[in-house]
């Protein structure tokens, strides 16, 4: 006789791990995976559907520091999504919130901090989109310059040499190695947090140097020369 066979109907269920609130659905597929939602950052676990609990955990807690990474990411472009950049609007700057001036008078065309003000330099008429453009770039170069002082602190101690440093904003990561040539790439946001923040992205991926990956190694070598490496590495979630 000849069965009809239905369609799995996924099975989807909640659960909190970690702190993390994680959305499972188990369905005819043959390998996990996770992604992040973007309206209210969920963890949303995609497994085969004889997955067992344990293995779900154990895939988030190995995930959890690329997931703690993206949510901040994401949180910080939302809040990038509501700015009109009007007088007296607030961007945070290393941790502080610092009121917007708009001009087209003032010197180059661009952002500039005067004491506990940002002075936001664009033509008459300019659109959010490029004045936004604008404090993106000034940004940028706030953290290229604090990052280079950290990166010459640190390569002594450390007993490495970072190559090429470059800055950009970023969707998913606060920062990135490449190993085989010792550049590094950082997120042009972590301006906004305080420098204790960079200086724990830049340590981290110049801890990358010594040990490429991950491992327990890494981690004794992050608690070895940067011991509030955990206390500064929060600053940013």
């Amino acid at each position: 006789m000849l069965r009809l066979r239905l369609p799995t109907v996924p099975r989807v269920s909640m659960s909190e791990i970690d702190d993390l609130n994680v959305i499972v659905t188990r369905k005819r597929i043959k390998h996990c995976y996770i992604k992040i939602d973007r309206e209210n950052g969920d963890v949303c676990v995609s497994a085969p559907v004889r997955t067992s609990e344990k293995t779900v955990r154990e895939l988030v807690r190995s995930k959890a520091e690329w997931i703690k990474s993206r949510q901040a990411a994401l949180a910080v472009s939302s809040q990038n999504q509501q700015f009109t950049f009007e007088d007296g609007e607030l961007h945070k700057v290393w941790g502080n919130e610092v009121p917007l001036v708009n001009t087209s008078e003032f010197g180059k065309r661009g952002v500039h901090r005067l004491k506990n003000t940002l002075v936001l330099n664009a033509p008459v008429g300019s659109t959010v989109d490029i004045k936004e453009r604008l404090l993106l770039s000034w940004y940028a170069q706030e953290v290229k310059m604090a990052a280079t002082g950290i990166i010459h602190k640190w390569e002594p101690a450390l007993g490495v040499k970072v190559g090429r440093l470059a800055v950009q904003k970023m969707k998913s990561k606060w920062g990135s190695c490449n190993v085989e040539n010792g550049n590094i790439r950082l997120n042009s946001e972590l301006a906004k947090f305080p420098e204790a923040a960079l200086e724990h992205v830049v340590v981290h991926e110049m801890v990358h140097l010594l040990e490429p990956s991950h491992s327990k190694r890494f981690y004794s070598l992050m608690d070895q020369f940067l011991p509030n490496w955990k206390a500064m590495k929060a600053l940013t979630s």
